[in-house]
């Protein structure tokens, strides 16, 4: 059956790990287990689950814990699945936006999804072996075991639902007053906070946030993308670092906009801010670039996938210059999904591994995309340009269902005089590889070790339509690990540079590890061809595993 992706849940786990529930719809069903820290009853019946996943796993059922409490985060959720060896993935519902879809009131208890619907197959307990402060040895009936099985024969449920003995789960609907969010005065400034960027006049989403009315219409649509998490588009764990210009929208405010939408959308008093945005317009963000390059026009079709278009720029520098910036300012923001600026012939060798360059990767001075089109670098630093100097440009297109043209600019600012440090860039990569046909959690990696100390400034973790998770770390001298960025919900139309709010300080000695992996199945929406072994190369049908990063030397 194909799947609509309605009521299509995604959720962190207790290790970062991500899961759309859609991504699971070749399964028989997906069953939850509702779980608890400290619930002596889920403690008990732990054997009891354990169990029927270790038989059940293997028949197609998917299976997942899911904390809806909201005393539990991920911090004591790992130590809860650590602590009692929870053999499945725990689902983190501490925002309760699952809780309130699926009418979550007691841990304990069983639910299982249709794998493509969603819908409740079968709700209540594992079997009558647990009650309050008692228990028997031996279960006389299997209630959760018997609904698996009737879906295994295509037979009737018998049991679709049955009184679960487990520990209440306090909902945040019955404590907040939550019917009483407005749109002027909760919600708007949500909006335009995280979403008006895109959704603007002008913007690359495909509709614009405006007003009032116009928010309302989309309502049920903004409900579906925040509950999948496909909304807003930033990938990076949000509890792992911090970055600058982050879209990250706090689960408060998600379950905000929900309980709003639930609860009849009320307008509320007061002004509409978003009557107030003006249509993004061809502006540079910093003021007249002190050069412009124009690229030559480009002619795309109505639909289909583009290869990548690639031009080159010849600057006017008849001397050697320093960039202290740069911004792409695309002819027609619809099709541009990303252009990556890079300088071919500079630093043949890199100053901290001692390799080769890799001149189309290594030597990248900017990345443009997904909104965000302005490149400044930390202060005190700049990219050396040579006198003479050609920049490539490798531009990527997407398609709006009718014929379009671009015509993209890019903004170069320099310095008057040479800064302090030279603001460089490397990009690990994992040449050498084959993704089998329907090959699914394939996991690649690649290792650079740096012979100097560096400090870290932006990093760009990069894959193409195959990528399912990615991450970029630093293994210290000393043998400890750090995660930088995790982008656990990895998607090819929203690859960002990440800024880290502090630089970090990399010694020489470490190895900088990006780690990715790959599904090559029909589950993956965005895969062109499952049947195809997949290798390197440069176009999206391609497959690359990189970490961009860009650094100052420390020594």
């Amino acid at each position: 059956m194909a799947d609509s992706r309605t009521n299509d849940y995604a959720l962190y786990d207790e290790t970062g790990g991500f899961h759309r529930l859609s991504y699971y719809n070749d399964s028989k069903a997906i069953v939850l287990w509702v779980q608890g820290n400290g619930c002596p009853i889920v403690r008990s019946a732990l054997p009891d689950f354990n169990k029927i996943v270790s038989e059940y796993t293997s028949k197609g059922f998917a299976f997942f814990m899911l904390n809806s409490n909201i005393q539990d985060h991920r911090d004591s959720i790992q130590q809860e699945a650590f602590n009692y060896k929870f053999q499945v993935p725990v689902l983190d519902d501490s925002a309760q936006l699952m809780a309130d879809a699926l009418n979550i009131t007691m841990t304990a208890e069983a639910i299982v999804l249709h794998p493509t619907t969603r819908e409740i197959l079968f709700r209540g307990p594992i079997d009558n072996r647990m009650d309050y402060e008692a228990q028997k040895n031996v279960a006389t009936a299997t209630y959760l075991k018997d609904a698996l099985e009737a879906i295994l024969d295509k037979k009737p449920l018998k049991h679709q639902q049955q009184m679960t003995r487990g520990c209440t789960v306090t909902r945040l609907s019955k404590i907040n007053s939550e019917d009483s969010l407005s749109y002027t005065q909760d919600i708007a400034p949500i909006l335009h906070q995280k979403c008006v960027k895109c959704h603007i006049v002008g913007g690359i989403a495909p509709w614009a946030m405006t007003d009032y009315d116009k928010i309302v219409g989309w309502s049920s649509m903004m409900k579906q993308v925040l509950l999948s998490k496909r909304m807003p588009p930033w990938k990076a764990d949000p509890y792992i670092g911090e970055f600058e210009h982050s879209l990250a929208l706090e689960d408060s405010n998600a379950r905000k906009i929900v309980a709003w939408i639930d609860n009849g959308l009320k307008r509320g008093t007061g002004e509409d801010i978003l009557t107030a945005i003006t249509p993004l317009t061809k502006v540079w963000q910093k003021g007249p670039p002190d050069e412009i390059v124009t690229l030559s026009e480009e002619k795309l079709p109505a639909t289909g996938v583009i290869s990548y278009r690639y031009q080159k720029a010849r600057l006017n520098n008849t001397e050697d210059k320093w960039l202290r910036g740069i911004e792409i300012q695309p002819g027609n923001s619809k099709v541009v999904h990303h252009i990556v600026v890079t300088n071919t012939e500079r630093n043949q060798i890199s100053p901290i591994t001692g390799r080769e360059i890799r001149k189309w990767t290594d030597n990248f001075i900017a990345l443009g995309g997904g909104g965000v089109q302005a490149t400044f670098f930390p202060e005190g630093s700049g990219v050396f340009i040579p006198k003479n100097t050609e920049l490539t440009l490798q531009i990527h297109y997407t398609t709006t269902g009718k014929e379009e043209s671009d015509q993209t600019k890019i903004g170069l600012y320099y310095h008057e005089t040479p800064p302090e440090k030279e603001f460089y860039s490397l990009a690990p990569s994992n040449t050498e590889f084959a993704i089998p046909p329907f090959g699914k959690n394939i996991r690649l990696s690649v290792v650079d070790s740096i012979q100097r100390d560096i400090k870290l400034h932006y990093v760009v973790p990069h894959m193409h339509y195959r990528g399912k998770s990615i991450t970029f770390s630093v293994q210290y001298p000393d043998g400890t690990k750090e995660t930088i960025v995790s982008v656990p919900d990895f998607s090819f139309n929203w690859q960002r540079l990440y800024q880290l709010k502090v630089p970090k300080s990399i010694p020489k000695g470490s190895k900088i590890i990006v780690e990715g992996i790959y599904d090559n199945t029909y589950q993956n929406p965005f895969n062109p061809d499952p049947e195809k072994e997949v290798r390197f190369g440069i176009q999206s049908t391609d497959e690359m595993l990189i970490g961009f990063f860009n650094y100052t030397l420390d020594d």
